[in-house]
């Protein structure tokens, strides 16, 4: 595995180093896949062509960071200390693709070859001798062959072998599965890496070692055809997809209730919000609970019934937030339950708290709390709207008549950048630019100067999950200025 791990590891080095290469439009994702068994559980596909468009887009993006340099330097030295030189020893022993392949989970993942086309085969030989004679443990050695045309690297001759026996025996490789071919496909070429997951595979493995009280919620899952990721760039920043395909059961039926919906609650959250999250719940969506015999104990039967009356407030859409606080930062969740949810908030309060809330005005709004000094928890109606926050200011925003995060032209940047649909299941923003300075304000102090020059560059994050037919993609994006 060492071998794999430098060749791997030295794919690093390219972001900081493609600058002056001439920008090409080759894709990943095909490469190997004509001699892998369509049976493989795992298929990882690396574009390690530095002159690659997606390598230039990395590159440009590192330019941002003012440490690029200092990084690039640091990665040739760990290189050097294994007496590998990136220029002369390992830019030419790699293919335009390095592919990765399992095939199985056993033996700690061990069992897993990888296949390139050397533009030098002499140099990735002579890549492989050196890293196995600066391995420091024997099982860090690997053994390389030649297998229809592609170079083959294993931590054992046996896995080549294997490898080789199975692709022989194959009726149907990757590159004609269907399953491959529609995982691909979705994920699109432009990317640095793209990775395909056997779902069957899965499964069987899921049922092997599950144990007596997995299996029957894995019958109840439903059908699991692929899960596929991939890591791209692209001008504003990094991305990264994972795709899940499928049926669902009967266990997720509450899930596909859930629909994707429009984010109407957007509008209530402050311009100035740092994070925000939203999601939409459905009817009796903690219901299930209390059958779960993971969970069936004394223990948690006495949160059984709160977590059903919590689930009532949370069934319609809801957005939570914090922007900053004079002195700690203000955390509120607006919902739209189908029934008020003061009474049932208050019914916990008593229980939990063993006194009944005080009720106060809050810009003309009345409010229930437990709070000291202006911070703890605050709680009204408002509007149709079931409000929670730790200060009062929580509640006057949601009647308020300022900015929304919608207007904000961060916001805005950020949806753009990440490709947000108008149509979610749930959604997550953070504005990295404005956190870090709030952070430093409540710490009272400034981060080190070789932190912050490096973070800011650093503008946004995105994580959102939307549904296709037979589909969940869950998509993170880190948007880079």
């Amino acid at each position: 595995m060492h071998e794999i791990r430098c060749l791997t590891g030295a794919l690093a080095v390219m972001a900081l180093l493609a600058a002056g290469c001439g920008g090409t439009t080759a894709h990943v994702g095909s490469g190997a896949s004509s001699i892998v068994p369509a049976s493989a559980p795992a298929f990882v596909a690396i574009n390690s062509n530095a002159s690659s468009q997606q390598w230039q887009t990395i590159d440009s993006l590192a330019s941002k960071f003012p440490d690029k340099q200092q990084a690039v330097d640091s990665i040739k030295q760990d290189l050097s200390k294994e007496g590998v030189d990136w220029a002369k020893d390992v830019e030419p022993a790699l293919g335009d693709e390095l592919d990765l392949v399992w095939l199985d989970f056993e033996n700690d993942g061990k069992n897993v070859v990888g296949l390139t086309q050397p533009k030098d085969r002499a140099k990735f030989k002579a890549l492989v001798a050196k890293a196995n004679a600066a391995a420091k443990d024997p099982s860090e050695k690997a053994v390389y062959g030649t297998y229809k045309g592609w170079a083959v690297i294993a931590p054992t001759q046996a896995a080549i072998d294997r490898f080789e026996r199975e692709s022989n025996a194959a009726t149907t490789t990757l590159a004609d599965d269907r399953s491959f071919k529609q995982s691909m496909d979705r994920l699109g070429s432009d990317s640095v890496m793209r990775a395909y997951l056997n779902g069957p595979f899965l499964m069987k493995l899921a049922r092997r070692y599950g144990g007596a009280q997995l299996r029957p919620y894995l019958t109840k899952a439903g059908k699991l055809d692929w899960i596929a990721a991939r890591l791209g760039a692209t001008s504003e920043g990094i991305g990264f997809d994972t795709i899940v395909h499928g049926t669902p059961g009967s266990l997720f039926e509450g899930a596909s209730r859930s629909a994707a919906f429009s984010a109407k609650l957007l509008g209530t959250v402050p311009a100035d919000a740092l994070v925000y999250l939203s999601f939409h719940g459905s009817k009796g969506m903690f219901d299930g609970l209390g059958q779960n015999p993971v969970l069936n104990t004394p223990e948690f039967r006495q949160f059984a019934q709160p977590l059903r009356q919590i689930g009532r407030v949370l069934e319609g859409e809801n957005a939570i937030y914090a922007r900053p606080g004079a002195r700690i930062p203000e955390v509120t969740l607006v919902s739209t339950p189908s029934t008020a949810g003061t009474p049932i908030l208050d019914r916990m309060v008593k229980r939990f708290a063993g006194a009944a809330p005080r009720s106060q005005s809050v810009g003309g709004t009345t409010v229930h709390s437990i709070a000291s000094n202006g911070v703890g928890l605050y709680y009204a109606d408002v509007g149709g709207k079931f409000v929670v926050s730790d200060q009062p200011q929580g509640i006057r925003s949601v009647k308020g008549s300022g900015k929304s995060l919608s207007d904000s032209d961060e916001f805005r940047g950020a949806k753009d950048a990440s490709g947000l649909p108008d149509k979610t299941w749930s959604a997550l923003y953070v504005n990295i630019h404005a956190s870090v300075p709030y952070v430093e304000k409540l710490a009272q102090q400034h981060i080190p100067a070789e932190v912050a020059r490096n973070l800011k560059p650093l503008r946004s994050a995105v994580e959102y999950a939307a549904s296709h037919t037979h589909e969940l993609q869950i998509t993170f994006f880190l948007r880079i200025k």
